[in-house]
């Protein structure tokens, strides 16, 4: 995956979550251009690049990267390595020149699956497992991401603040330990860190390497892109089917967990779905009037969350 370095920036973090101040400039600057990928093909290339990623293990310990590559490309819709991948497409940039900072946060993506997985902090292997994902997912964007040094390490604060104890890990801690959410506001909070901060940095991430800056339309779609699978997750818990939810159909209800279905009902947590749906669906016609690329991927994400099996 190594590439010519090429552009630089400035992050500012605001501290509750990973937050980037955005810079609007009207119209925005960017390159001719290229030629776009459908959903399907972005998705191809991201598993191509995945399986070429390595975990160099010293003797004897080969069984640690089995474990990681295992849990690594063992499938998935491979989401937030596809929306880095369309926000910089929407500005005209060749999908490969984005690839290592895809396969990063996929990586990072993997090991909260690992850790969500975990019935208990005793399966070494797996923790170590996740332990390496994070670290080549480090490495990826440090010595792989084309861009300056400054640049990477834009790309690099943008993912850790994501996935820290103010982004993601500290929506999974709320999570296990059953945090319980005092109203609406509080509830988003907290979905907000376990799932939409990495979906918002995944954004973030497309259109640094792009512009150089973020964009308050993309962070807008972002955001309301991840409220809106953490929604529709509620809703599937409560009606979908055991055989393609991989759990018990409402569990989280069973658990005591506070959702959207579980506080508000079933009907006004669809009603939800819907808002944030047409929300981000405006947030791309914002879009498609100033980039000259296609985001047309980026709609259909939208779309597939939204419709999934409710």
């Amino acid at each position: 995956m190594n590439k010519p370095p090429a552009g630089n920036g400035t992050l500012v973090s605001n501290g509750a979550a990973p937050s980037l101040r955005a810079q609007r400039l009207d119209p925005i600057e960017s390159l001719p251009p290229a030629p776009p990928l459908s959903l399907e093909e972005m998705r191809e290339e991201v598993e191509r690049a995945l399986a070429e990623v390595e975990f160099p293990a010293p003797e004897g310990a080969e069984r640690l990267a089995e474990a990681a590559r295992y849990a690594l490309l063992g499938g998935g819709k491979r989401v937030r390595p596809i929306l880095v991948m369309a926000a910089a497409q929407a500005f005209g940039v060749p999908v490969g020149e984005v690839l290592p900072t895809a396969c990063a946060i996929e990586l990072i993506h993997t090991n909260s699956l690992i850790v969500d997985d975990l019935p208990a902090m005793e399966d070494d292997i797996a923790i170590l497992a996740g332990c390496a994902l994070l670290s080549e997912a480090q490495r990826l964007i440090l010595a792989d991401q084309p861009g300056s040094p400054h640049l990477r390490n834009r790309l690099l604060q943008a993912v850790l603040e994501a996935t820290g104890t103010a982004g993601m890990v500290g929506g999974q801690f709320l999570d296990v330990t059953k945090y319980r959410p005092r109203d609406r506001d509080d509830l988003e909070r907290l979905q907000m860190l376990k799932t939409g901060t990495l979906l918002v940095a995944s954004v973030r991430c497309g259109t640094l390497i792009a512009t150089d800056r973020t964009d308050p339309a993309f962070d807008s779609f972002a955001a309301s892109l991840g409220s809106l699978f953490q929604v529709v997750d509620d809703i599937l818990d409560e009606t979908g089917k055991a055989r393609w939810l991989g759990k018990i159909p409402g569990s989280d209800r069973l658990a005591g967990r506070m959702t959207h279905v579980t506080m508000f009902g079933l009907r006004q947590a669809r009603e939800t779905a819907k808002g944030l749906h047409e929300r981000s669906l405006e947030s791309l016609a914002e879009i498609d009037a100033r980039v000259p690329g296609s985001t047309q991927p980026l709609r259909e994400i939208a779309d597939l969350v939204y419709r999934r099996k409710q």
